[in-house]
């Protein structure tokens, strides 16, 4: 089929209205066709095109049957010999003309009409049996059947193609989901495809002839004159509207109205098409329903309500939020009256002005204000909208409004935190500087990106960074404690890098740069700063790392407690010097008795050699020996002097490395002749495990002297029959060394024992208390602790102190 009827002309056809997602089938497209006033271009109803073989077949049979047809009714009247009628033969010929084109095309028409006029002019004009013409009025006659044939033939084909057609789109009408109405201009229903029916539930003959509106029970949005109104100006209309179906349920549909018209332009109706949205509606309702819950509990969440104004009906509306957070119950019709009775009553006037500033100037606001609660609390509120005018021209307002008390309470919390912080920063008694290290911080993450992780050996190595990372690190911030510290006379006069300060001990930054670069969260260590004034000051520096590259210092000037700890370190060396002198003069008749030995041993060995050469043949081998033992005998006479010096001197403290068991014996060696003088029977257990340590030897065996003779002269005073020192070494778990000393005495009375190491306490008649006073501080300053118990294993007293191992990279 070439194409379908072209409609008519008479009817202009306004263009149908379609969706941007309009399916793009065959039937929607056939409908803007015909709406649009256009043949269909495309296949309407699917035909298998038959073949040129088939074709010939078909038109073999077909004129097989004209032409039989032809003969029979030509031999019929012929043999009912009716040539003065040929009239009836005419028809008759018409009439196969017109069966045969309807079942073939116009070419079949045209083959058996020129058969007809050859068979009218063979039988049935004079000549008869011939195919003269005798007359001009048989050969009009024949054109003008000829003419008659063909005029008809198109008409009857043409006929045919129009109800085929007008069956082909009612089927097609038919076949879309849509509800397809055509209304004449009362809206009475003309036309009602089968997706009405299904829609709706009333078969086309129930519809047809009702009106539309009154059938449907249709809801418009508008009244429907003035629906009708605009859809006659514009020549179309679409909107949603609310239906009723057969048996009362209620359908949305997407309408649209396309007006038809006459070729006057006068109104002849409209074509409806109406798609339903039923299913859309309902999803979209609960889509509604579900978001209003979800923004309502969100708000509930948040503290935040919404609002809305309009200025024309001055009708307020609020969210439960709103109502919520304005105390309210939700059964109140909001009005700003309402609203502005909450607001805290010096608010008021700046807030209404704010908000008719907005109006007035169209523009948003944003502001914050409080509000007084029915029960005398006050709440802090973020409100913030924005008006906007409608087609109208009338101004609307919609807005939000914020529950911001908590962030308000802890803002004044953080301002007094920090108004505190500014004070504390300010008028701190030690020095405070706010450092800026963002700089440094960039320098140590490229570092860190090359693959930089041992930063002294990178340090050794490249002497230009160590210049730039102290330039980059700068005070921003110092306190007055610090202008003071360093005199100056202003804060601005410190600001900048701080590099020039270390210039006296650099050794400081580098350790601070390390630190940093670690990643350390606090740095500690006391060094030396250079004042503006060019002094040189002892510091305690803190540094401690915050977020945001910014670091906080501490400078705790320590220059007179430096003065003082080194008169006390010198107060500490000249006591220890009187004890150690005092220790000898308990022990002069013992160093007495002990040099005399020697002395009179050289005295004697002399005489010998004296003897020996006073004989008329010298021995010159005795008088060799007896000079030998009597040198011998003087280095004795000098280690004992030198011990006695050794004790006796004062001198600065000097440690070295040396072992322990080294130290216990050189000290028992000084007192070997006051040990046995007293019959004190000694021991000393050696642990192979101790470690070395780092001590000054003097002050080492003044604690070990001083430790053994307290215990010889604790065991004189109650004249204990067996008298017994042991002095033990071990180590113990964390590698340290421990060194008791235990006797045999009566130990050390409770009570005395928390007191045993103060100063001036002595257990013994007219002691000075100061020889354990001295162990004491002798002990700390080598990093250990002294302590004392009855926990010997001679039933006496048991002092014991620790020491910590020295590093094995001395050893």
């Amino acid at each position: 089929m070439k194409h379908l009827k072209q409609p008519d002309p008479k009817i202009a056809y306004e263009p149908l209205a379609t969706s941007q997602d309009a399916p793009k089938s065959f039937i929607s497209e056939f409908v803007k066709a015909l709406l649009n006033n256009k043949g269909y271009q495309g296949v309407v109803v699917p035909r298998a095109k038959p073949s040129l073989e088939e074709h010939i077949r078909y038109l073999g049979k077909l004129w097989a049957v004209g032409i039989v047809l032809m003969v029979t009714v030509t031999w019929g009247m012929v043999r009912l010999e009716i040539f003065d009628r040929p009239g009836t033969a005419v028809l008759a010929y018409l009439l196969i003309i017109v069966v045969l084109s309807l079942m073939d095309s116009f070419v079949t028409s045209a083959i058996f009409s020129l058969i007809s006029v050859a068979c009218l002019d063979y039988f049935f004009m004079v000549p008869l049996y011939s195919f003269d013409i005798s007359s001009t009025q048989d050969i009009v006659a024949l054109v003008t059947f000829v003419a008659t044939s063909l005029v008809i033939t198109t008409l009857v084909r043409r006929a045919r193609r129009f109800g085929e057609t007008q069956h082909e789109q009612a089927h097609l009408l038919d076949l879309t989901p849509d509800a397809i109405l055509v209304l004449d201009v009362d809206r009475v229903i003309t036309y009602w495809n089968r997706g009405a029916e299904k829609l709706f539930g009333w078969k086309r003959d129930e519809a047809i002839g009702k009106v539309a509106h009154v059938l449907l029970k249709t809801v418009y949005p508008a009244p429907l004159g003035e629906i009708l109104e605009a859809s006659g100006r514009a020549g179309r209309w679409e909107g949603q509207l609310i239906q009723t179906t057969r048996d009362g349920a209620k359908v949305f549909v997407e309408s649209k109205w396309i007006l038809r018209r006459d070729f006057k332009g006068n109104s002849i109706g409209a074509l409806e098409s109406n798609t339903d949205i039923t299913a859309r509606k309902r999803a979209e309702e609960a889509l509604r329903e579900s978001q209003a819950a979800y923004l309502s509990e969100a708000q509930r969440l948040s503290h935040t309500g919404s609002f809305g104004w309009d200025s024309t009906t001055g009708e307020l509306t609020w969210s439960e939020e709103t109502f919520r957070l304005f105390e309210y119950d939700n059964d109140i019709k909001p009005t700003l009256d309402l609203a502005f009775q909450r607001i805290h009553p010096e608010d008021r006037d700046w807030v209404r002005a704010a908000l008719d500033r907005a109006i007035a100037h169209k523009v948003p606001f944003d502001i914050e204000h409080r509000l007084r609660t029915p029960d005398g609390s006050t709440k802090t509120l973020h409100v913030v909208g924005s008006p906007s005018t409608d087609e109208t021209g009338q101004i609307k307002l919609v807005g939000a409004v914020m529950d911001v008390t908590p962030r308000k309470i802890a803002y004044d919390a953080l301002e007094k935190s920090e108004l505190r912080y500014r004070h504390l920063f300010k008028f701190m008694p030690i020095s405070l500087w706010k450092l800026d290290v963002r700089r440094l911080m960039e320098m140590f993450d490229e570092l860190k990106a090359t693959g930089v992780s041992d930063f002294p050996s990178y340090l050794a190595d490249h002497s230009d960074f160590f210049q730039r990372a102290m330039d980059v690190i700068v005070a921003e911030e110092v306190n007055e404690a610090t202008v003071r510290m360093f005199g100056a006379s202003s804060q601005a006069e410190l600001l900048g890098s701080v590099g020039r300060f270390f210039k006296q001990r650099p050794d400081t930054m580098e350790r601070i740069l390390e630190s940093r670069f670690n990643d350390d969260p606090l740095f500690e260590e006391k060094s030396q700063l250079v004042t503006l004034d060019g002094r040189l000051i002892d510091v305690l520096l803190t540094a401690a790392r915050t977020e945001f590259g910014v670091t906080l210092a501490g400078l705790v000037e320590l220059t007179d407690l430096v003065r003082t700890q080194e008169t006390l370190e010198r107060l500490q060396i000249e006591f220890a010097h009187a004890a150690r002198v005092s220790t000898l003069g308990e022990l002069t008749a013992s160093i007495a008795h002990e040099l005399n030995q020697p002395l009179g041993a050289i005295a004697t060995n002399c005489e010998a050699g004296l003897r020996w050469l006073d004989r008329p043949e010298p021995d010159l081998h005795e008088v060799n020996a007896a000079i030998r033992r009597s040198l011998a005998d003087a280095q004795r006479s000098a280690d004992i002097i030198a011990r006695i010096r050794a004790m006796a001197a004062r001198r600065v403290p000097e440690r070295v490395l040396m072992s322990p068991h080294d130290v216990i014996l050189e000290a028992l060696q000084f007192l070997r002749h006051e040990v046995e003088w007293r019959g004190v029977t000694v021991s000393h257990i050696f642990s192979p495990e101790v470690p070395q340590v780092l001590a000054d030897r003097t002050l080492l065996h003044q604690v070990i002297v001083n430790l053994a003779v307290n215990a010889m002269q604790a065991m004189a005073q109650i004249g204990t029959v067996e008298r017994r020192i042991t002095v033990r070494t071990s180590c113990l778990d964390g590698g340290a060394l421990r060194c008791s000393v235990e006797d045999s005495g009566p130990g050390i009375a409770t009570d005395h024992l928390p007191r045993l190491f103060e100063s001036f306490f002595s257990t013994k008649q007219g002691g000075m208390g100061m020889g354990l006073s001295i162990c004491h501080s002798i002990i700390e300053a080598h990093g250990g602790r002294i302590g004392v118990d009855n926990g010997s294993i001679h039933g006496g007293a048991r002092f014991f102190f620790t020491l910590p191992a020295a590093d094995r990279t001395l050893q």
